[in-house]
């Protein structure tokens, strides 16, 4: 599916068409918009994070060094396709199964200290802003950082991806 300039209320008149988050493949787009945070200085890994696990399912903590820009830049998408998000739904999609012995496994939530450390720094830096009662949303800010971002990495993977030049 394919979004064009023309299908948004603030439509000039060109024919530019843009590429948006669904337009690029997830791997890429969250590695290009991590890279872009780890610039932004309002987003740091904090310090009770620094050994923490991501979840119960998880016996050690992320080997990558930059694993919170990773998991900020995941966060930013999953926002930026579900509209509004919370915490507990964000918590489910990061979580896993629990390894329970003998006993069957069950699901569990991922670390709700690393959702909401990682929302508050969005919230701080301005991509992302709360609805009382609903979740989090993007700001303009947010959704005009995804959708560059998207652009950019579509005109750097059309050689890997050929079928991509369409968008």
């Amino acid at each position: 599916m394919v979004i064009t300039v023309k299908q948004f209320p603030y439509y000039n008149g060109s024919n530019i068409d843009m590429t948006i988050v669904y337009d690029v493949p997830p791997k890429d787009l969250i590695d290009a918009v991590a890279k872009k945070l780890e610039k932004d200085n309002l987003i740091v890994i904090p310090e009770q994070n620094v050994y923490s696990r991501t979840g119960i399912d998880k016996e050690n903590p992320p080997m990558e060094k930059n694993w919170w820009y990773i998991r900020c830049a995941s966060i930013l998408r999953k926002i930026y396709i579900n509209n509004i998000i919370g915490i507990e739904h964000l918590r489910a999609e990061y979580g896993g199964k629990q390894d329970r012995g003998s006993k069957p496994y069950k699901a569990r939530s991922g670390s709700g200290t690393i959702v909401r450390r990682a929302l508050q720094q969005l919230e701080k830096a301005g991509y992302i802003t709360k609805i009382k009662g609903k979740g989090r949303v993007l700001t303009p800010k947010g959704r005009s950082f995804l959708d560059n971002t998207s652009n950019e990495v579509i005109k750097n993977i059309t050689d890997y991806y050929p079928d991509l030049k369409k968008y």
